[in-house]
């Protein structure tokens, strides 16, 4: 941008005839695909293109994504990558009702599925959708009402990158009867964070934790903005080791924008005292992941200071205390053989360990694979 405000070098990614609007784009380390709702016909489609990090449009006329199912339109495109391929889901409108689609193209921007992938039934009537990858497989989520219900629901449901749908049927993050909408999702240390805005006396944020498994960790939800006024369209992304939620606010009786942060553990709000991002100095391994017998668990502290490392169930119930005490500065490592603090081997699944320094605390994921032991 100039001096003056104006944008420097902008270019069109289509300008085709008739519409085209509501636009999404993810990148893969090599292009970014944009993807949008397109009224060059009817019904409308969805498009997308390719673009070079040097703003080179590869097809300028774009490529038709959907029309190979029996919807009628569609519309609101969402687009993730795992940096090998892209997933671009969207809504298809039916006589029946309202439906998420989406297919997979690759980097060269090829079309991967002949049909497109159905993630919900089209008995629905659907607000939004967004999808995000872990860096593998790819959460896909929408919010809905059901015909002839009072209230609205918000969903996920899980595509491996190698096209097999993860969950027999969608997976309920949230139901209430005063509605809900606006997802949001992204990932980071392991997790998918889903915000969304809840209709109750007025509107709030809410968000919840999802594991790449599949695991729901907050099936209450974790209230993130319940304040005066109406917090609505929230927005989310991660540092890889915090979530930084960003919504719509109107409790000074303008629309104004706010945040919070929230930390793997599920803790909301910006910690005073801290001067400098403590994701800056400290680095924490955790492998192998998935585990069998033991994983180790690798930290490096700046400076000697008093060290609290303990493993977590799903449930938040303690496990197993594997450092307590003051340590001094540098690398060091803790193994953990799997057994709880009665000396029993803990079943397969996921589990959490925590590292406490004063006012810092971090989480990572355990997964442990079905065990060979007795």
């Amino acid at each position: 941008m100039a001096p003056d405000r104006t944008v420097l070098n902008p270019f069109d990614i289509n300008t085709f005839y008739q519409d085209q609007i509501l636009p999404d784009l993810a990148f893969n380390s090599q292009y970014y695909l944009v993807a949008w709702l397109d009224r060059r016909d009817h019904p409308a489609h969805i498009y997308y293109t390719l673009v070079t990090p040097d703003g080179r449009v590869l097809n300028n006329n774009g490529i038709q994504l959907s029309g190979r199912d029996s919807s009628d339109y569609y519309t609101l495109p969402a687009v993730a990558s795992n940096e090998d391929q892209y997933l671009v889901a969207w809504l298809g409108n039916r006589i029946s009702g309202d439906v998420i689609l989406g297919a997979r193209v690759d980097s060269s921007g090829e079309i991967i599925d002949s049909m497109p992938f159905e993630f919900s039934s089209d008995t629905l009537l659907i607000g939004r959708v967004a999808v995000k990858s872990d860096g593998q497989n790819y959460l896909v989520v929408w919010s809905c009402e059901t015909p002839g219900l009072i209230g609205s629901d918000l969903y996920f449901r899980r595509l491996s990158a190698q096209g097999e749908m993860l969950d027999t049927a969608p997976v309920l993050i949230a139901r209430t009867e005063q509605g809900l909408s606006d997802p949001a999702v992204t990932s980071g240390s392991g997790f998918y964070f889903v915000v969304w805005s809840e209709m109750n006396e007025e509107r709030d944020i809410y968000g919840c934790r999802i594991l790449s498994d599949g695991t729901v960790l907050d099936p209450e939800g974790i209230p993130i903005c319940t304040d005066t006024g109406s917090q609505f369209d929230p927005a989310v992304a991660s540092d890889g080791e915090r979530f930084l939620v960003t919504w719509t606010d109107a409790r000074t009786g303008n629309y104004d924008i706010y945040a919070t942060l929230v930390d793997t553990s599920g803790s909301v709000g910006l910690k005073s005292k801290l001067t400098k991002p403590a994701w800056n100095r400290l680095k924490i391994e955790v492998y192998p992941v998935p585990a069998k017998s033991q994983t180790v668990v690798r930290f490096n502290l700046p400076s000697e200071q008093e060290v609290n490392l303990s493993i977590y169930d799903v449930g938040g119930r303690l496990v197993r205390k594997l450092i307590t005490g003051i340590m001094p500065a540098g690398f060091h490592q803790a193994i953990w053989d799997r057994k709880d603090i009665h000396g029993r081997v803990v079943p397969s699944g996921t589990y959490f360990c925590r590292i406490c320094l004063g006012i810092d605390a971090f989480t990572k994921p355990i997964i442990w694979l079905e065990s060979t032991e007795p």
